[in-house]
C-alpha cells in the first residue's frame, strides 16, 4: 500500500464501462481514503441503449430517432451517478462522443491526455487496446489512453503542465482470448486478481442502475456469478476482478501477501468452500423486478 492516498482514474469508453470491470476494485478504494475519476468517452446513446434500438426494431422509420438519441444522453448519464454514487465515486466527466464513433483519433489522444494533466492521477484504468482485435470502441479507447499517458508525459499543445503517470492497469484482459477470431491475439494475460467479496452487493446495486441496456434484476446477479465469479473461481475466491499491468512492478523485494501465505496452511476443503461462496442472488432485487422464466425451443437449433 503506498504511503499517501493516492487518486485513481478510469477511462472508459461508454457510461457503464466506469465501474463495469472494476467498481469493486474503486470501491475498495474510495473505502480507504483514495480518490476515484471516472472518464466516460461516449454517450452510450447509439450503441448501449437497447431499449432505444428495440423500439426503432419495432417502429423502424415512424419515429423521431434523433431525439431520443438526444434524451437518451441525460438518461445514460443520470444511469452512471446512480451507479457510482453507490460505490462512492462523484467525480464523473464525459467527453461527449458519439459512441458510433468507433476509430483511434488524435482528436480522442489529446482530449484524454489533457484530462490526465487536469486530473493528475496516479493510477490510470482503462480497457486492454486489444479487445475484440481492437475492432470496437473499447479497444480504440484503451489504444488512446495509451498514446495519451505519452502526450500527458510530453511538451503537449496547451499551456498545462506534464504530468508522468507510471501505473496502468487494463481491466478484465481476458476478454482478448474469448473465443476464436481476431480479439484472441494471445496477448491478454491477468497480472492481478482483486477479491471483491465484500463489496460485490455494491457492484450488483451499481449495475442495477443501468436500466437503459436491461441489466437491472436478474441480469446484474447472473452477470455477477458469471464475470466476477469467474474470475473469482482462477483467484479462488468468491468474487474477483482481473487487471493486467501494461508497466512492470518495481519492487525493492519479491512480494507476497498474507492471503498468499494464508492459502499455504490452509486445507483442500476450506479452499473449496471459499471459492463455493454464493452471495450475488441473496441481494434484493430493485422493485418491480422477479426472475425470468426460461424454456428451450429445441426446434430452434435444426440445421
Amino acid at each position: 500500500m503506498a504511503s499517501r492516498p493516492v487518486h485513481l482514474m478510469i477511462v472508459g469508453a461508454h457510461p457503464a464501462d466506469v465501474f463495469d470491470q472494476a467498481g469493486g476494485t474503486l470501491a475498495h478504494h474510495i473505502e480507504q481514503g483514495d480518490r476515484v475519476t471516472a472518464l466516460i468517452v461516449s454517450t452510450g446513446s447509439r450503441s448501449h441503449d437497447w431499449q432505444n434500438i428495440d423500439e426503432k426494431i419495432r417502429r423502424g422509420g415512424d419515429l423521431d430517432y434523433e431525439q431520443m438519441v438526444a434524451a437518451s444522453r441525460e438518461k445514460k448519464l443520470a444511469e452512471v451517478q446512480r451507479g457510482c454514487a453507490i460505490l462512492g465515486i462523484t467525480d464523473i466527466r464525459t467527453l461527449d462522443h458519439d459512441d458510433d464513433m468507433e476509430m483511434l483519433t488524435q482528436e480522442l489522444v489529446i482530449e484524454i491526455g489533457e484530462q490526465i494533466r487536469e486530473v493528475k492521477p496516479d493510477i490510470l484504468i482503462t480497457h486492454h487496446p486489444h479487445e475484440d482485435g481492437g475492432y470496437k470502441l473499447h479497444g480504440s479507447v484503451g489504444q488512446a489512453v495509451l498514446y495519451a499517458y505519452r502526450y500527458a508525459d510530453g511538451a503537449g499543445r496547451t499551456k498545462t503542465r506534464p504530468h508522468r503517470v507510471r501505473s496502468i492497469y487494463l481491466m478484465n484482459p481476458l476478454v482478448v482470448d474469448h473465443g476464436a477470431g481476431l480479439g484472441s491475439l494471445g496477448t491478454g494475460r491477468v497480472d492481478l486478481f482483486v477479491d471483491i467479496t465484500d463489496v460485490i452487493d455494491k457492484k450488483i446495486r451499481a449495475m442495477d442502475c443501468i436500466a437503459s441496456q436491461y441489466y437491472g434484476g436478474p441480469y446484474s446477479r447472473k452477470r455477477a456469478e458469471v464475470e466476477d465469479g469467474g474470475m473469482g473461481y482462477h483467484a479462488e475466491v468468491p468474487y474477483a476482478e482481473a487487471f493486467q499491468r501494461f508497466f512492470p512492478w518495481v519492487c525493492y523485494t519479491l512480494p507476497i501477501s498474507d492471503f498468499e501465505l494464508h492459502k499455504m496452511e490452509e486445507t483442500s476443503e476450506e479452499t473449496m468452500v471459499r471459492r463455493s461462496c454464493l452471495l450475488a442472488h441473496q441481494v434484493p432485487l430493485p422493485p418491480d423486478s422477479e426472475w425470468p422464466e426460461y424454456s428451450i425451443d429445441k426446434d430452434l437449433y435444426n440445421y
